[in-house]
C-alpha cells in the first residue's frame, strides 16, 4: 500500500511539474523508445494506458501496451521499440460479445488446442478480439521449456496460427 500511495504522489507531483513546460519541452525530454511509444500511443488514443508489455516478436522488440480509451472502449496495440510505429490493433471484447460469437467459425476451446500444440504450457490468460472484422483468440501461454510467457494469436475464423509472441515482462493490470 505505501508503495503505492508513494507512486502516486511522485506521479502527482510530476505532473503537477510538468504543467509549467511546454508540448515542445516535454517531447524534447521524450528519448527512450518507451517514451516514445508512449507517446505515440497517447496521441492516437487518449484515454489511459493500463498496461505494459516488451515482447519479442519475429526477432524484434515490441511493447504491446493496453489502453482504455475515454469513451470506454479496451484497445490493446503493438508499438515496435526501435521505429515507434504503431501496429496489431485489437479492440478486447468479452468471450460472450455477440459480434464475437457470431463472427467465429472455431471455439475456444479447439482454438487454445491449436495454441497449446503449438507452444506447450499452461494457459494463464485467455483474451477475445477484433482486428479490424476479424475474431481473434489470445492465449498466454506459460512455457517451463523458455521460463517466459508466450502469447500465441489464433485466427477465430480458419483457426490459423497468427502470432506468437515471447513475452519479457508485463507491468500493469491486463484483462
Amino acid at each position: 500500500m505505501l508503495k503505492k500511495a508513494t507512486l502516486a504522489a511522485l506521479i502527482s507531483f510530476s505532473s503537477l511539474g510538468m504543467a509549467a513546460h511546454t508540448e515542445e519541452e516535454i517531447a524534447k525530454s521524450l528519448t527512450s523508445g518507451l517514451d516514445k511509444c508512449f507517446m505515440a500511443v497517447h496521441k492516437k488514443y487518449g484515454g489511459n494506458i493500463v498496461s505494459l508489455e516488451r515482447e519479442v516478436e519475429d526477432g524484434q522488440a515490441v511493447y504491446e501496451l493496453d489502453i482504455k480509451t475515454k469513451d470506454g472502449k479496451e484497445i490493446e496495440i503493438e508499438c515496435n521499440v526501435a521505429t515507434t510505429e504503431l501496429s496489431d490493433e485489437e479492440v478486447e471484447v468479452a468471450a460472450d460479445d455477440k459480434a464475437f460469437v457470431g463472427a467465429v467459425k472455431i471455439s475456444a476451446e479447439e482454438a487454445e488446442k491449436i495454441a497449446l500444440e503449438n507452444t506447450p504450457g499452461k494457459v494463464v490468460e485467455r483474451e477475445y478480439a477484433f482486428e479490424g472484422d476479424l475474431p481473434v483468440y489470445e492465449f498466454d501461454i506459460y512455457s517451463e521449456k523458455i521460463g517466459h510467457e508466450v502469447e500465441v494469436e489464433i485466427n477465430g475464423v480458419t483457426g490459423e496460427i497468427m502470432e506468437s509472441e515471447v513475452e519479457i515482462y508485463d507491468i500493469g493490470m491486463d484483462g
